[in-house]
């Protein structure tokens, strides 16, 4: 039985798609990656504990996507069609090969034409009507995130609810030798330009959290959740191994550790250039204190 996310891939995704280049066969790999992102998210709409959570990561940049409607829609946009395969068609070479392309194909515009189309589509339906005919994916993207990653959970579910600062019980912390990224890899060391939905955690990332591990480096800091990556298992496994060293992570709009999670009152965008990165360092509107500290020490 057909529902609301064949719709949007067979009638909206698909022809853009195809229009911008794509063949048959990459846009059924996109299709198929982004319907099960979609489906497990529609499939729990009702469950506003888990829906929150995980549209979390895609709510700084869902703020400045357009048409204006819902966040939860922006950021289900986010989240399921931006974080996906539709990645590798408009970053890297490599990603592209491995979608049988040799180069990449789609633009930043038609990027923005494909999140446009698609937050209209969702905004003109009743997502909680549709969960209801849609069943859940056989590949869930999402599902075990909670369980893998139970204190980034724990925390993420945490600044979810937040709208500047809560404190709240520090959930216990596994042993430093119970959870470890992979281990350093000198054959990665030129292999640094990754695609965003890449879930290899690269040399250069790996050394920073060992470093964390190791006590020799106190906090993780990137620009925004996006530019951390854009694989949800990923950044909640980062998340999980910095919160496990006892360390924070902070972006210029959020600061989480466990026990406390702030975040900046108005959400700046993420940056696009350095110009942008040094204007963020200037604004510290809306900072708690701990926040600024760390803003202030990378300025």
């Amino acid at each position: 039985m057909r529902n609301l996310v064949d719709d949007y891939l067979t009638h909206n995704l698909t022809p853009l798609l195809l229009e911008f280049g794509a063949n048959t066969e990459v846009v059924s790999k996109v299709c198929a990656d982004i319907n099960s992102r979609l489906s497990s998210i529609i499939y729990r709409w009702s469950d506003e504990e888990f829906r929150s959570t995980i549209l979390l990561h895609g709510i700084e940049e869902a703020t400045y996507y357009s048409p204006v409607s819902d966040i939860n829609i922006r950021a289900l946009v986010v989240v399921c069609i931006r974080n996906s395969l539709l990645e590798d068609l408009s970053s890297t070479r490599s990603a592209a090969k491995s979608l049988g392309l040799s180069n990449p194909i789609i633009s930043d515009d038609q990027i923005k034409k494909i999140t446009s189309d698609a937050i209209t589509f969702f905004s003109n339906n009743d997502l909680l009507s549709a969960s209801q005919q849609i069943t859940k994916p056989l590949v869930d993207p999402f599902e075990k995130i909670q369980f893998e990653y139970p204190l980034a959970w724990y925390v993420m579910r945490k600044l979810s609810k937040c709208t500047n600062f809560t404190t709240f019980g520090a959930k216990e912390i596994l042993k430093s030798n119970d959870y470890t990224t992979n281990k350093s890899n000198a054959s990665d060391i030129f292999v640094e330009v990754q695609s965003g939905i890449d879930p290899t955690i690269n040399h250069t990332l790996n050394k920073i959290l060992e470093s964390i591990r190791n006590r020799k480096q106190h906090f993780f800091f990137s620009d925004s959740f996006k530019m951390i990556t854009r694989h949800p298992e990923k950044l909640y496994k980062i998340i999980e191994s910095v919160l496990n060293a006892n360390a924070p992570v902070v972006t210029f709009n959020y600061y989480i550790s466990n026990g406390y999670v702030a975040r900046r009152t108005n959400l700046l965008k993420p940056a696009h250039s350095e110009k942008d990165l040094n204007e963020k360092y200037k604004n510290t509107n809306g900072l708690r204190k701990a926040h600024l500290e760390i803003i202030k020490i990378m300025r």
